[in-house]
């Protein structure tokens, strides 16, 4: 009986952190510069939790804007728009990158080197650091 309440303990806990705050991760990431003035950058965000966690915010060096944007295809036409959020569902995996979903950085990108950090904010008030390296993370049209 006491193992079965102390297994009863451990499940309700793991499910509650699991739902109130979602284990996430991010890797893969990239930064490629756009001169004169933008950069993009790319990576694959994944949620481990029960609920969705969306990214709402981005915080770029000094000299840099941030801004989530996405790529959308309308016929011929290549339009890139700006986003309030970006959300990843339970047990999910999303690649942002040049085609889809990603950062974009704007102003001085003569300053980047190697690579770049930003801080990218979620839904439920946590940052998470990463730094984007510089190379080729795949197209990028811009108009």
């Amino acid at each position: 009986m006491k193992t079965l309440l102390l297994v009863a303990v451990v499940a309700t806990t793991a499910a509650a952190v699991l739902f109130l705050q979602p284990p996430v991760s991010v890797g893969n990431s990239y930064v490629e510069v756009v001169p004169p003035d933008l950069a993009l950058v790319g990576f694959t965000f994944a949620n481990w939790g029960l609920r969705p966690v969306c990214i709402t915010g981005v915080e770029a060096p000094p000299g840099l804007a941030a801004e989530l944007h996405v790529t959308e295809f309308n016929g011929t036409m290549v339009v890139m728009k700006t986003v309030d959020e970006i959300c990843v569902g339970p047990f999910s995996t999303v690649r942002l990158g040049s085609l889809t979903y990603h950062v974009m950085l704007i102003g001085n990108v003569s300053q980047i080197g190697k690579d770049v950090k930003i801080v990218l904010q979620l839904s439920d008030g946590r940052k998470i650091a990463l730094t984007a390296v510089k190379g080729v993370g795949g197209v990028h049209v811009h108009r």
